[in-house]
């Protein structure tokens, strides 16, 4: 199967997923949502330990594959925007949409075809989106462009161990995992967004061992598969610069140890 039919049913797939969480909203289960507050605060947590200043109310920020409603709702700076293919099917949901914030701007587009001039953005956020776009390198060459020379992109991946990234990228051709085109490991998303033109300030990365034992004991049949066969998934963060010559990145910081 083509990686584009492979998206095509991961959009289908994310869909059904965010209909299941409307019905939940509606049954008064917003909390299901509660994340993107967490992850806000998360992002505001590390950019301060790089010492960035950026974080103004003139700053302009764009997150790719928000979702429906986007960690840049809960952010309290900056002049957001939130871009995601399925914005229009999530904006005949009035469960979703009432969770938004009239200070962002939500529109419909993927991260391969930015609606934005060139260097229009100082942060870009991707979070746990590029696995699941149709076009990973073309999405990071959308953000190089649309990023002011100072800009900063920061993004959140699930990476696996190199045996997990094989039998992943085996389930995903299947069909077997319907979300997720793509699959990574640390290393390869390193040579990844270097290749395209982004240089990595500082990177951050949760534990194998502890996403395996959480899955190991977890009441979920599926987690505990995943952690019997090697499948379980570990969060990586990078922030990142873009580079003007593509490849020419400069030496990263160490990685720092899993931080929630």
């Amino acid at each position: 199967m083509t990686r584009e039919n492979r998206w095509t049913v991961a959009q289908t797939y994310e869909k059904s997923y965010w209909e299941g969480i409307a019905k939940k909203i509606a049954a008064n289960a917003a909390e299901q949502l509660t994340w993107y507050d967490w992850k806000a605060k998360e992002l505001d947590k590390k950019l301060g330990q790089v010492g960035y200043q950026g974080r103004t109310a003139a700053c302009r920020v764009l997150e790719i594959g928000s979702g429906p409603i986007g960690i840049v709702t809960y952010l309290s700076w900056g002049q957001r925007v939130a871009l995601d293919p399925l914005c229009d099917f999530y904006a005949g949901n009035p469960e979703l949409v009432s969770l938004r914030s009239g200070e962002v701007r939500y529109l419909t587009g993927g991260g391969e075809s930015i609606p934005f001039p060139d260097g229009h953005f100082d942060m870009v956020i991707i979070d746990n989106v590029l696995d699941h776009v149709r076009a990973a390198g073309q999405v990071l060459d959308e953000i190089h462009r649309v990023l002011k020379s100072d800009g900063r992109l920061y993004m959140e991946l699930n990476i696996h161990t190199s045996w997990g990234c094989m039998l992943h990228s085996l389930l995903a051709a299947l069909r077997i995992d319907k979300g997720h085109p793509y699959s990574f490991t640390r290393d390869k998303i390193r040579s990844f967004l270097e290749t395209h033109g982004m240089s990595i300030v500082r990177e951050w990365q949760n534990d194998y061992h502890e996403a395996r034992e959480a899955d190991r004991t977890s009441d979920s049949l599926k987690a505990k598969v995943k952690a019997y066969t090697g499948l379980s998934e570990f969060i990586y963060f990078a922030l990142c610069h873009k580079t003007e010559n593509t490849g020419a990145a400069e030496p990263r910081a160490s990685a720092a140890a899993a931080q929630r």
